[in-house]
Formats: C-alpha cells, sequence, structure tokens
C-alpha cells in the first residue's frame, strides 16, 4: 500500500485515503466562496508526491532524510494546464496561466511559502524552476507518481462525474468571476490591484489547504478532534441571539436625553441589520453611544438571518480588547465559544516542513495554535494583522476564518496610517471574495476612499447600501458634547509637577490622567503616593499587569465612581477607548487627535454634570521621553500644528478633518517601507525590481515570503509569557497536569483539546515580555512546556498590586 502517514505503532493511512479526504473537505470549505473547484484540486494533488519510491522508502522505514514530496503535484496540474491549451485556444490566455500558477504555488507552498519572483544571476520564476529540478533525474519516479494520479481521476470522474482537467476548468471558471467579481477598472493601478489580488487568493486557497491538510493528519488512525456542524453552528449563534435581545429587552424606556439617543440609534440599526449585503460599512459614532453593544447586537442579527458563521471583533489595543470581551462574555453568558486571542502563547513549532508533514503529533503541536475556529472571535490589530500579511501556518490557517463572518473592526484610526494601501485593498478582498461584512467603528474615523489615496476602500454592500449605518443629526451630536475643552498653560510645555498641582488644586472631583509612556505614568503616580496619607483611592494603570489583573482594578475604579467616590487615576492610552468609566476631570497629554477624542469620552460620559473638564497638555519632552514611540510622536506634533489657534471652540469634526488632512498629506506614508527602500505593497503585488531585472518567466512574480518576514504592524520582539494572577494557579496547574499526560508519541492524545482550552483561558493572565535579561531563569520548569513553547513566569515576579516587579528587570512591551 502506498502510504501518507505512519505512526509509532506502525499504524498506516493510505496515500489514497488522505488526498480523496483532503480533496473532500477542501470541497466543502471552498463550496460557501464559490471557489470548490479550486480548491478540491488543490486538496487532491497537494501531496501526490508521496507516491515517489524515495518517500515510501523514508515513511516505511523509518529514515531520517529529506524528501521533496511538494512539487510533483505542481507538475502533474501544469502538465493538465499545458494539455488543455494545446487542446483549446481559450486556455493559452495570460489569465489562464495566472490561474495555474496560482494553484502551482499553493501546492508547492503548502509546507512554507515563498518568493515567486527571485533574483540568482538571473531573474527566475520559482514556481517553474521548483518544477523543473523536481524532473531532473526523477523521470521513472515521476512516471510512477503520475501514474498513482490515475486513481484519483478515476475516483473524481465516479464521484464527481468529473476529470481532473475539467476540474481544472471549473475552477477556471471561479478564478475569471473573483477577478470580475473585483471590478479592477474603476481602480486607479488596476495592474498592481491584479497582482496584488492573486497573492491574496493564493492565502485563501493556502489556507484551506492548511486547515484540511492538518485535520486529516490528525486523524489519520483514529478520530480525535471533531468539527462542529452546521446544525451545532446554529443551535449556538440562535442562543446567543437570544441573549443579546433580552439584554436590548431588559432596558426601562429612556429617560434621559443621552439615553434617548442611543434608543434612537438603536432603532436605525434595526432596520439594517437584517438585509445589509456583503461589503464596507462605517459606523461613526460618538464616545459613549454604545457602540460595543450595538456592534454585537447586528453581528448577531447577520448571523442569525443572513447565515454568517462567527463574529469577529478587532481592538486596536489590550486595553479595549479585555473590557469589550468582559462585556461580550457577561451578555453572551456561554464562554465555551467565545475566543479572547491577543498573545500567542504557543511558540512556532514548525509544521512547514517536508519532513514533519507525516508526524501526527507535529500536527496536534500546530492544531492547538489559534485558527479561530471559535462562533465569538475577540482579538487585536496586531493578531488580525498578522492573519492578513505573516506568513507562519498558524497566521495563514486563521485566514479562511475570516471569511462568511462580520468583521467588527474598532477605532479604525489606530490604523498606522503606512499600512493604508494593504489594508485597503484587503479589506476590499474579503468583503467581495470571501463574503464577509464589515464594520468599520470610530468617533472620528478617517476617509480611506479620499481621493488623494490611490488604493481606495471600497464603501458599501453589494446591493449598493448606504454605507454609513448611522447618521446623527445636529441636535443628536450636540447631546454628546459633555466636556468643555482647555489648554494646560495655554499649550506652552508643561511638566508633570503642572498636572500634579493642577489636580491638588481641587481634590474633590474624580480625575483621569492619560500620559503616553509607562515611565510617565510611574513618575506621576510616585509623586501622588508620596504626598498622600491615604493612597487607597489612588489607581495607576499600564501593561506591566496582565489583561485580568487590569480588569479587576478597572472594575474597582468603576465601583468607587458609580458610588460617587472621587478617584486619581494615571493610565497610559489603555483606559482611552473602550473602557467604560465616567470621570468629572480629564487631563490628556497631547497625542493624535483621535486619541484625545477617545479620551475625552471618560468624561462626563454619562452626563451627570452641566461640562467636564477636559485639560490638554504639551508635555515637556524630557518628562515625556517617546524614545521609538515615532508614530505617537508624529501625531503628537501634527495635534499641536491642528491646536496652534485654538480659540476655545472644540469644533470636533472641523479639527478632525484638519487633523486627517495633514496626516494624509504625505502620500509615501501610506505604503509601509522595508529595507531596500521597497513597500509591502510592491513586494505583494507587481514586485517591480525583479520584473526590471530581466525577462521572467509566467505572470506572477509576488515575494510573499519576503514581505511576511518584513512584516509587523508594531515593532514586536516581544515573548508571551504566563504570570501567576487569580485564577490562573489553578489554570496553570490544570495545564501542567495535562501536557505531563500528553507526553508526545506514548501519552493520552486525547488531552490535545483539554490543553487548547487551557490555553485559551489563559489568555487574560499573559503578558508580552521584551528586552529582558537572562529570561530563562524568571521561567517555571517543568518537562513539557518546551515542547510546545510555552512560557510561564515564575511567581515570585509578579505582583498584585503594580504587576510586574521592579526586581524582575523584565519590562512588557506594549506603552
Amino acid at each position: 500500500m502506498i502510504i501518507a502517514h505512519k505512526d509509532e505503532n506502525g499504524r498506516e493511512q493510505s496515500l489514497f485515503n488522505h488526498l480523496i479526504n483532503v480533496g473532500n473537505e477542501s470541497f466543502n470549505l471552498g463550496k460557501e466562496l464559490d471557489i470548490e473547484y479550486i480548491s478540491l484540486l488543490v486538496g487532491l494533488l497537494h501531496d501526490l508526491g508521496k507516491a515517489d519510491p524515495l518517500f515510501q522508502d523514508k515513511i516505511k522505514n523509518n529514515k531520517n532524510t529529506s524528501v521533496n514530496h511538494s512539487s510533483a503535484g505542481a507538475k502533474y496540474l501544469y502538465q493538465i494546464y499545458c494539455d488543455i491549451g494545446n487542446k483549446n485556444e481559450d486556455f493559452k490566455s495570460p489569465m489562464c496561466q495566472s490561474y495555474a500558477e496560482i494553484l502551482m504555488y499553493t501546492i508547492e507552498a503548502h509546507h512554507g511559502v515563498f518568493d515567486i519572483g527571485t533574483y540568482n544571476k538571473q531573474v527566475i520564476n520559482s514556481i517553474y524552476q521548483r518544477i523543473e529540478h523536481y524532473t531532473l533525474d526523477r523521470k521513472y519516479r515521476y512516471d510512477l507518481v503520475k501514474d498513482y494520479a490515475n486513481s484519483i481521476n478515476e475516483y473524481c470522474n465516479k464521484s464527481y462525474k468529473l476529470s481532473l482537467k475539467e476540474i481544472f476548468k471549473k475552477g477556471f471558471e471561479q478564478y475569471s468571476s473573483i477577478i470580475e467579481n473585483l471590478d479592477l477598472k474603476k481602480s486607479k493601478n488596476q495592474y498592481i490591484d491584479f497582482y496584488y489580488y492573486n497573492h491574496c487568493i493564493i492565502r485563501l486557497i493556502l489556507s484551506i489547504l492548511k486547515n484540511e491538510d492538518i485535520y486529516d493528519t490528525i486523524n489519520a488512525y483514529e478520530k480525535i478532534i471533531d468539527k462542529r456542524t452546521y446544525d451545532e453552528n446554529q443551535a449556538i449563534i440562535e442562543y446567543f441571539y437570544q441573549q443579546i435581545e433580552a439584554e436590548y429587552g431588559s432596558y426601562p424606556p429612556p429617560t434621559s436625553d443621552i439615553n434617548k439617543v442611543r434608543a434612537s440609534i438603536v432603532n436605525v440599526i434595526r432596520t439594517r441589520y437584517d438585509t445589509d449585503s456583503n461589503g464596507i460599512y462605517k459606523l461613526d459614532l460618538p464616545t459613549g453611544a454604545g457602540k460595543t453593544k450595538l456592534s454585537l447586537l447586528y453581528s448577531l442579527h447577520q448571523m442569525k438571518n443572513n447565515h454568517k458563521n462567527k463574529m469577529i471583533y478587532i481592538a486596536p489595543f489590550l486595553s479595549i480588547l479585555e473590557q469589550n470581551a468582559y462585556e461580550y462574555r457577561k451578555t453572551l453568558a456561554n464562554d465555551k465559544y467565545i475566543l479572547e486571542h491577543h498573545s500567542n502563547v504557543v511558540d512556532n513549532i514548525p509544521f512547514d516542513s517536508e519532513d514533519t508533514d507525516d508526524d501526527n503529533i507535529a500536527a496536534m503541536k500546530e492544531y492547538i495554535k489559534e485558527s479561530w475556529d471559535q462562533i465569538v472571535i475577540l482579538s487585536t490589530m496586531v493578531q488580525f494583522s498578522n492573519t492578513l500579511f505573516k506568513s507562519l501556518s498558524s497566521n495563514l490557517r486563521r485566514f479562511y476564518n475570516l471569511s462568511n463572518s462580520v468583521i467588527i473592526l474598532d477605532e479604525v484610526q489606530s490604523l498606522p496610517d503606512e499600512m493604508t494601501h494593504i489594508f485597503n485593498l484587503m479589506l476590499n478582498f474579503i468583503s467581495k471574495v470571501m463574503n464577509s461584512v464589515i464594520i468599520l467603528c470610530s468617533a472620528t474615523q478617517p476617509s480611506l476612499d479620499h481621493d488623494s489615496i490611490n488604493h481606495k476602500i471600497i464603501y458599501g454592500g453589494s446591493n449598493n447600501e448606504d454605507y454609513n449605518l448611522i447618521q446623527l443629526d445636529d441636535r443628536q451630536k450636540q447631546i454628546f458634547d459633555r466636556v468643555e475643552v482647555s489648554l494646560l498653560n495655554d499649550g506652552k510645555e508643561s511638566k508633570l509637577t503642572d498636572i500634579y498641582n493642577s489636580v491638588l488644586n481641587n481634590k474633590q472631583k474624580s480625575t483621569l490622567i492619560i500620559l503616553n509612556t509607562k515611565k510617565s505614568v510611574m513618575n506621576l503616580y510616585e509623586m501622588f503616593e508620596d504626598a498622600m496619607d491615604d493612597t487607597s483611592n489612588l489607581y495607576y494603570l499600564t501593561t506591566n499587569m496582565c489583561p485580568k489583573h487590569r480588569l479587576d482594578i478597572i472594575n474597582e475604579i468603576k465601583d468607587k465612581l458609580n458610588s460617587d467616590i472621587d478617584v486619581i487615576v494615571i493610565s497610559t492610552s489603555l483606559i482611552e477607548a473602550g473602557v467604560n468609566l465616567d470621570f468629572r476631570r480629564l487631563y490628556r497629554s497631547y497625542a493624535g487627535f483621535d486619541s484625545i477624542i477617545q479620551a475625552m469620552g471618560r468624561c462626563n460620559r454619562e452626563g451627570k454634570y452641566d461640562k467636564g473638564e477636559a485639560y490638554l497638555v504639551n508635555l515637556d519632552k524630557d518628562d515625556e521621553k517617546l524614545g521609538n514611540l515615532k508614530s505617537i510622536e508624529n501625531k503628537k506634533n501634527i495635534t499641536k500644528k491642528v491646536l496652534d489657534n485654538y480659540d476655545g471652540n472644540f469644533d470636533i469634526e472641523d479639527l478632525n478633518k484638519r487633523y486627517y488632512a495633514k496626516l494624509f498629506s504625505n502620500l509615501d506614508d501610506l505604503d509601509k517601507k522595508v529595507a531596500d527602500n521597497k513597500t509591502l505593497l510592491d513586494l505583494l503585488s507587481f514586485n517591480k525590481e525583479i520584473r526590471q531585472s530581466g525577462d521572467m518567466e509566467g505572470i506572477n512574480a509576488q515575494a510573499l515570503k519576503e514581505a511576511s518576514d518584513q512584516f509587523s504592524l508594531i515593532e514586536d520582539k516581544s515573548e508571551s509569557v504566563i504570570v501567576y494572577y487569580g485564577e490562573s494557579f489553578t489554570l496553570i496547574e490544570e495545564l501542567i497536569a495535562a501536557i505531563e499526560e500528553f507526553r508526545g508519541y506514548d501519552g493520552n492524545k486525547e488531552k490535545i483539546n483539554e490543553i487548547k482550552i487551557l490555553l485559551n483561558k489563559l489568555q487574560p493572565y499573559t503578558i508580552s515580555i521584551y528586552n529582558s535579561n537572562d529570561f530563562e531563569d524568571k521561567l517555571v520548569k517543568v518537562d513539557g512546556l518546551d515542547v510546545f513553547g510555552i512560557k510561564i513566569l515564575n511567581e515570585s515576579n509578579y505582583d498584585e498590586k503594580i504587576g510586574l516587579t521592579e526586581e524582575s528587570k523584565l519590562e512588557s512591551f506594549m506603552i
């Protein structure tokens, strides 16, 4: 028997069964997106090279040799393309060649992406080069592989009433339909967009293939993991739907002006959520208007009535994520189907290797990495962007799970402006090709379809719906004008002591102070701590605390504010958005205008006072060392220019327009530059440098590996560690016990699901550490943790009050 997998006990899975299983399941996934024949063909051929006698010798005799098995399927597919083209001129077009290259690349790259266009003394198309290298001296072996493919062809004729060549043709029809739906004629740069969207198609098909390959590899000998059925999914969605409707049904009739406007907003959204088609929409609402619950209401109606598979909520910062995650969990009342994903607790243990393909233990380790297969996903912009542009196996696997979803991008203005073009195009692809509804939320939303932007976002639904979900009239906007804004020291540079003295001049007011760096926060906190006899109502918040710790502190603050106890809170920007706190007085050091507006949403939030007091502080450089936080410094400088002629009239809409006009004035900043002055957009599309270096075979030239290696939303050299705080003491104990039972080949493999669930539960107890000294000396030493790449910080390095201890010499990554 020709086999695909063999375990340590001698159990074998036939190659035929593996290819058929992966092909059929890929067909099922692709069907939702009308790419079932593309997905089927790649699934059926991806491991065809395992029929090579050299690979069979390796796997059956446990030889420690490396055998390329990915190129044979691509070669076979190339022959299908050539045979069809020789008989039918319609399949000789550049479009069809581009389609064939996409399929060939996906098969060749299913154990690791590579650059298509490369230069080594001459310009090379790696897709064709890999086929050529495979063919050399392998004619006899490839003939055997080709003969084996006949059994796959016979299966297709019997089960699908189609040959592999006919499946190829149907796949080309689907590819052509995708390109047509993207409507490239409306683009300013349709050729760049065409190549960029080809990269997106590769990513989508590769995601489907990798998910199904890993799933079948784990279940090669026995059913270890299972998928939820459609009916099970619908039952969960129905339950969540009933929960959100019960929440809104429990609200009493509104009496305050603010609550009346909030109720009117809900009434408007109820006219939209059951009928809006796939597309990109804007939800522009002032802070405090109720966007968090509103987005959940909208999403669950879309899921129930428009058959969306999941809701994905993306926040720019952990602080917003953890607060909204708390609200969602409280409303939905079922943690089992909610994933909160912000830290990569499990290191990258590569499944991307020809040599681990036959190892279902390696597949299990890959499986526990988050693939976003839950019903409700709550994550950060960093994890979302990695899903879009990084090429680790776990990143690629998540990409498919963005399809047929409702995706909420909260505070979208926080996206770095240099990512504008590649995000715009990617969101277009996800909405138009992957059948998702995308909601961009913000009180200060940039115009991503501005005339000066070369690669615009395409707002609106496929049925030409109005892309503005809510539009407030002037009277409603006035209701949310709750704060009087002043410039501390008339906008001249101020010191931390100026803030300190201003607060102490009138202590009988609840006060929130937001600064840009953790160092500034700690320095000001220590000033107040030294001066106050009773510090029980003094708080500081930074990312030196794990998310659950911060949430506990925020809830304690909220309880005191609700009891009219005056508190002083000093925090980094983690508190300025998505946190339902209501202070009478606010101090905000200069930052981007969007951050200032968000911070103001924490001041007089419920309109309890005639006006809240907000002081904007131009903090002295010595007291606020921004270091390598160049983006914050740039936005701070733009805000300074906008406020130079401030006359006391804080017109949010006018100031917001002026701010974004200045921000977008440098169009070069809309494309992230990487090494050698290249841009990510070019690497993922035309790849100009390669094309200008000489003639290249083929159509596509994207540098997918280089782009992935160069991409980072933020300069993150951090590692995620689990800390001891609260419930994590018990969870860590359970995790260690589960890993000890799993124990590789001879252990309890069914523990893999328990490990994944426990890692999910431990997400709120993680911190990202960077620039650490003797990092390994501060970790728990338990056999088995290193197998999964899990790091747990010693209990002594975490404090119940301040989080990471001074003695630990560790710093969390975020500000």
